[in-house]
């Protein structure tokens, strides 16, 4: 009797087990991953017209009233039927008006402004947050700039720039460099390095001295359009810019390089105050000689010094490829855009700045024993 209860009990058992899928992977499974789902419902609907149901729902291991919804939907001839229908509620009690949105759209393509602003300026009535979905709907969101990216337009703005038709030029402190410090003191080396660049070309033209002087600056200017003017640069054409340090400035008891580069036949301008990326392409140079030379170099003495520093501009303006400007150096970029212009117009030799400045002053005439006189 015990025996025939439990035979009884088991086939129960086997009968209430549930069917293991026939398929290798459930519909939920495969409705999980994406796959074909428009593919997957007409394969559920066919297998279950023939088939049944139930079978359909042992076959795919579906919920029955999955199966069923399917079926219900549909329509012979009609694949479309099929599709998965949006979950969107039909009605939305916070949604914003379409004249409202409308007007969203409308006021971010005119004023650019972000979310918080255009509602407080603006009085909207709605938050901000509604406000940025609306502009992120409509595709108004603007990237991020990143900046790799904004050098990289730059640099292909500065690429249609007038050759020589601008230099920007400022001064290096070589005392804070500490490689090169001890040898400046030791063999009584330039302590300031006076510098101009042309951004398009890259062109670089250099002067040393020992002391930061609007004296310099004035003579480096004088020299380099002479020999800018020499080898047919048209300095109308030419705007010197430089930032607002001592060594630049002039009033009317004391003029400097402004008055000098404007009685040359240039222009001149600062930069305004605190916009240090208007000097980007001297200061890039200012630290490109630092860690390839400055940090490198051992010099012997002052000859040494100068046969060191003109080797390295000479190679700077000729030789070396700049990974900014598509790896070309100055030398090959006038030679592409202006061939008439690559004959020496590279070959500026750095200036002693202190020993040709005195050879403008005349010989003093002392008198006494610590003052001289000059007629």
């Amino acid at each position: 009797m015990s025996c025939c209860c439990s035979s009884g009990g088991a086939a129960a058992a086997a009968r209430r087990a549930p069917y293991p899928p026939a398929v290798h992977s459930t519909y939920y499974e495969l409705y999980r991953v994406k796959t074909d789902r428009h593919w997957l419902h007409q394969k559920l609907v066919a297998y279950a017209r023939q088939h049944g149901l139930k079978a359909a729902s042992r076959e795919f291991g579906a919920d029955r009233n999955t199966v069923r919804k399917w079926l219900r939907r549909s329509v012979p001839g009609k694949p479309s039927s099929l599709q998965e229908h949006s979950r969107r509620p039909h009605h939305c009690p916070h949604q914003l008006p379409s004249g409202l949105e409308g007007q969203i759209v409308k006021l971010r393509q005119q004023t650019g402004f972000g979310a918080e602003r255009l509602q407080h300026e603006f009085a909207l009535p709605c938050s901000h947050n509604a406000i940025a979905r609306v502009l992120r709907q409509h595709h108004l969101v603007r990237p991020r700039k990143k900046k790799p990216q904004t050098k990289k337009r730059l640099r292909s703005v500065k690429r249609h720039w007038q050759l020589f038709g601008q230099l920007s030029t400022d001064t290096k402190y070589l005392q804070d460099i500490p490689h090169y410090w001890p040898q400046m003191i030791h063999l009584k080396l330039p302590r300031f390095q006076y510098t101009a660049r042309e951004p398009v070309s890259g062109a670089t033209f250099t002067g040393y001295a020992d002391e930061l002087s609007k004296s310099y600056a004035t003579f480096l200017a004088e020299q380099l359009s002479v020999h800018l003017a020499g080898h047919g640069i048209d300095l109308a054409r030419l705007v010197w810019q430089t930032d607002n340090g001592s060594e630049f400035l002039e009033n009317q008891d004391e003029q400097g390089l402004p008055s000098t580069v404007r009685a040359l036949g240039s222009d001149h301008r600062y930069i305004p105050p605190k916009r240090y990326t208007w000097q980007s392409d001297v200061e890039t140079v200012h630290r490109l000689v630092e860690d390839e030379f400055f940090d490198r170099e051992t010099f012997s003495g002052s000859p040494d010094f100068w046969a060191k520093v003109t080797t390295y501009w000479l190679y700077f303006n000729l030789v070396r490829p700049n990974r900014g400007k598509e790896w070309q150096s100055p030398w090959q970029i006038l030679q592409r855009s202006a061939p008439a212009l690559t004959g020496a117009l590279l070959h500026w030799r750095p200036l002693n700045l202190a020993k040709h400045h005195h050879l403008y002053l005349p010989p003093p005439h002392h008198r006494g024993d610590d003052l001289p006189s000059f007629p």
